[in-house]
Order: structure tokens, then C-alpha cells, then sequence
């Protein structure tokens, strides 16, 4: 009978001890965090930041192939954690403009936005076929241009771009393709498009492999487009835009003689004022402390400093970010300092 009510315990027991090992491991919450797909800068820098906030005890998931304006609007509402953004949402949000024009609750959802750092994250890259023909904005002119996916961000700056540059609109001078960045991506390899407008950084693989099967062109903004009152001061008077370079030689298979200028940005890192101080503070803090780690991850993160950390922040940090900066000794400006801590 002993011997038969020990080997019970026993069965009994086990169950049980892997019941609390399982709570014990689970008993951590995970963090959710939304990226667009994977080769660009908007998903390998959260990929960086999660993988140093590990190290700080800090989970974070990600779930790629998000639209940036749909998720900076989720986080807003409290339905993730993390995500990244570009600045300028954060702008057209409060004043319910642009791409949130329809949204009413916009300016109230941007009072729980929060910044962690921002980062010099690419440019936007008018790509075309070198058989193509086309050689300016102007022979976009009843062609079919992928302009990004539903509701994005890109698109809408696709499409101001494209009216700057040659006075065409979507669905009257040209057909815009509005699909995910996969699907667009695939639409240009098969040749169902004319005209590939994808922002992403500089040297980045998905551009590089048109350039493996096929020669292309990447199409400079027009020099009307570069002088004031062109309309492209709705995004230059921001401090997350900016005029960048493209160089000849710059990927394989690229065929421009001249330099090229495209529209460049900036992304951000964001969270939201729920999430708890400690957990923010603990993630940046590690971040920050393998900054070194963190440049060796791709070119284009070799640009965060100090500086450029803040360079676009037209909003407030988090308060765990913001302690650790001031501890840290960086130079927080007065729009980044959250309410929280005045």
C-alpha cells in the first residue's frame, strides 16, 4: 500500500512541477513590437533594439510586414508596445492631416505617442528598368507605379513626390499599384510594373537584386522640385526629411552617369506611455551601452550618435528613455523632455 500511494504522489506531482515551471517561464510579459518587412531599416533596427533589450531581461516580439502608420496609430491606442515610426506621423496625427485625416481620434491617440531615439533610416528610390525608356518623372506618364501598400505612409509621400516632380496625379496621368512591400517587390521583378518607389536605406539588398538579372536606373528628382514652393516643403520643413545623394556605382547593375537626389528620411524607435518606465529605461540603456555592437549590425546604423538620436524627435521620449539619457549625459531638447518629467 506504500509503496502504491508513493508511486501516486509521484505521477500526481510532476504534473503539478510542470505546471509551476511553466508558469515561472511564462510569467514574464512579452512585448509586442510592429515593423515593416524584413531588408529594410525600419525592421532591422527594432530587431537590434530587441535583441539588446533581451540581454536587459526584456522580451520583445516582432511581427514584421506591418504598415508603420497603421502601427504608430495601434500604439497609440495601446494594442502594442513598440513599433517604428516615422516622425512626421506623429505631426499629421495630432492634427489629423495626411494619412489620418479621417481618422477623429488621431489627436487624442498621439498624446500617448513616445519617442525612444531616431535614426537616419534611407531614402526613396524611383526605380526603373534600364530598357524601360524611362530617364525623368516626366515619362511616368501613363505608367504603372508602385507606389506602396494600403493606408502606408510611403504611399501618400509617393504621390506627392510624383506631383512635385511632374504635375501627374494617381488614376488620371498614371496607374498606382498599391500593394505590400513583398508583392510590390515581386510585381517589379516580373515586370508588371513600369516604376518601383520603395524607401529603404542605401545599400540595401532589395535593391541590389535587380541589379543581379538586370541593369536599372534610379530617377532623380527634377530641379523643380528642389526649389522652394515646390511642394515638397510639407515634408523638408520637417526634420525627418531631407535631400539626399545617390551616387552612380552605388549598386550593382546601376546605370546612372550623374548623381541622383531623392527624397531622404528618418525613422524612429517609438513605445507608448503605458508601457512601464523601468522596462523602457532597461532596454535603452542596454541598447545605448553596445552602440558599438549596434554600428556593426548594418552601414546605415553607423550614423546614430548622440546627435542623431534627437535629430528628428518632434515629440516627447518616454520617460524611461528620458531618465537614462539624462543619467547618460546626452543633450535631450526641450520638445523630447515627456510631460512626465516637467
Amino acid at each position: 500500500m506504500s509503496l502504491k500511494r508513493t508511486f501516486l504522489t509521484v505521477v500526481v506531482s510532476l504534473p503539478f512541477a510542470g505546471m509551476l515551471a511553466a508558469t515561472s517561464t511564462y510569467a514574464q510579459k512579452i512585448y509586442r513590437a510592429d515593423v515593416g518587412s524584413p531588408g529594410g531599416s525600419s525592421h532591422s533596427m527594432m530587431v537590434t533594439y530587441a535583441k539588446m533589450a533581451k540581454r536587459a531581461g526584456i522580451e520583445i516580439q516582432i511581427n514584421a510586414g506591418k504598415t508603420l502608420t497603421v502601427s504608430t496609430y495601434q500604439a497609440g491606442k495601446g494594442k502594442i508596445e513598440f513599433y517604428t515610426g516615422v516622425p512626421f506621423f506623429y505631426k499629421a496625427m495630432k492634427k489629423k492631416i495626411a494619412m489620418y485625416k479621417k481618422k477623429n481620434d488621431a489627436p487624442e491617440v498621439a498624446k500617448k505617442i513616445r519617442y525612444i531615439f531616431s535614426y537616419p533610416a534611407g531614402l526613396t528610390h524611383f526605380l526603373v528598368y534600364e530598357n524601360s525608356g524611362i530617364r525623368s518623372f516626366k515619362d511616368f506618364k501613363g505608367k504603372k507605379i508602385f507606389l506602396g501598400p494600403p493606408a502606408g505612409g510611403a504611399t501618400y509621400e509617393a504621390k506627392v513626390q510624383i506631383k512635385v516632380g511632374s504635375g501627374y496625379e494617381a488614376g488620371k496621368d498614371y496607374k498606382g499599384v498599391i500593394l505590400n512591400w513583398g508583392e510590390g517587390i515581386q510585381a517589379m521583378k516580373d515586370k508588371k510594373i513600369d516604376v518601383l518607389v520603395r524607401p529603404i536605406q542605401l545599400g540595401s539588398a532589395l535593391i541590389e537584386q535587380f541589379g543581379l538579372t538586370n541593369k536599372f536606373r534610379l530617377i532623380s528628382l527634377p530641379e523643380r522640385a528642389l526649389k522652394s514652393n515646390s511642394g515638397l516643403e510639407e515634408f523638408l520643413s520637417e526634420p525627418d526629411y531631407m535631400l539626399t545623394t545617390v551616387h552612380p556605382n552605388s549598386y550593382k547593375g546601376q546605370m546612372n552617369t550623374k548623381p541622383v537626389v531623392q527624397l531622404g528620411y528618418y525613422l524612429f524607435i517609438g513605445t507608448q506611455s503605458m508601457v512601464p518606465e523601468k522596462v523602457v529605461y532597461k532596454a535603452t540603456k542596454k541598447f545605448w551601452e553596445n552602440i558599438k555592437e549596434v554600428k556593426a549590425t548594418a552601414k546605415y546604423m553607423e550614423d546614430l550618435n548622440r546627435k542623431t538620436a534627437f535629430a528628428a524627435v518632434n515629440g516627447p521620449l518616454h520617460i524611461g528613455a528620458y531618465k537614462y539619457y539624462k543619467e547618460a549625459g546626452f543633450d535631450v531638447p526641450a520638445i523630447a523632455i515627456p510631460p512626465e518629467a516637467k
